[in-house]
């Protein structure tokens, strides 16, 4: 009889027992064991990008309205000039080359107005992290063109070259989007004549 009693509760302590254990093939997460847990994702354990951006490096395209005093010897001379410059980005940021085309018009004093050209390429250095989003440069210009005029109803066309040095600096609005203004100056030779140049430049870019 004691044996038969003893077999009975046995049997009724077997699910018990086997309820307590916990479950395996990693179910214990989902029945709530805190020592048994999944491991994590690696997708989980990557940290979200960061949406601060990265210093600028500098423009790359700029439009701009140019001044200077090309003078034709009778006392005229202003130039008014449109620009468009390219900007070459670099991997080191500090490093600034650009290629520029200008073109407009001269005051002639004798007649009617010039039609002046001009192309010019530059290399130079620019700080883009000391004084963000301010951007200071200076550059070493290479350039040439001409000017194209009537002089007693004859069309003459005068060319010119030379180089110089550029100072400038770019204002950062926002992401690529700047004000910028340079000053330029430029020692030229035309029709055999050696003079120097000054020219302003104030404009916009991305």
């Amino acid at each position: 009889m004691t044996r038969a009693v003893s077999i009975l509760v046995a049997l009724w302590l077997l699910p018990a027992a086997a309820l307590a254990q916990p479950a395996a093939l990693g179910l214990g997460r989902r029945l709530g064991d805190p020592a048994r847990t999944a491991p994590t994702s690696s997708a989980e354990e990557e940290e979200e990008p960061s949406d601060d951006e990265g210093p600028w490096a500098g423009p790359q395209i700029q439009m701009s309205y140019a001044y200077s005093k090309l003078s034709d010897a009778y006392g005229g001379g202003d130039t008014h000039l449109a620009a468009f410059e390219v900007f070459v980005q670099w991997p080191l940021s500090e490093l600034r080359t650009s290629v520029l085309a200008e073109a407009g018009g001269r005051d002639y004093a004798l007649g009617g107005d010039d039609f002046v050209f001009r192309a010019g390429v530059g290399i130079g250095f620019q700080l883009t992290e000391l004084i963000d989003p301010l951007v200071p440069h200076i550059s070493v210009i290479a350039t040439g063109g001409a000017v194209v005029g009537q002089r007693f109803d004859t069309s003459v066309v005068y060319g010119f070259g030379g180089a110089g040095l550029e100072l400038g600096a770019e204002l950062r609005v926002v992401r690529n989007l700047h004000l910028a203004a340079s000053f330029s100056y430029l020692r030229l030779e035309m029709d055999g004549a050696a003079f120097d140049l000054f020219e302003v430049r104030v404009g916009f870019g991305l």
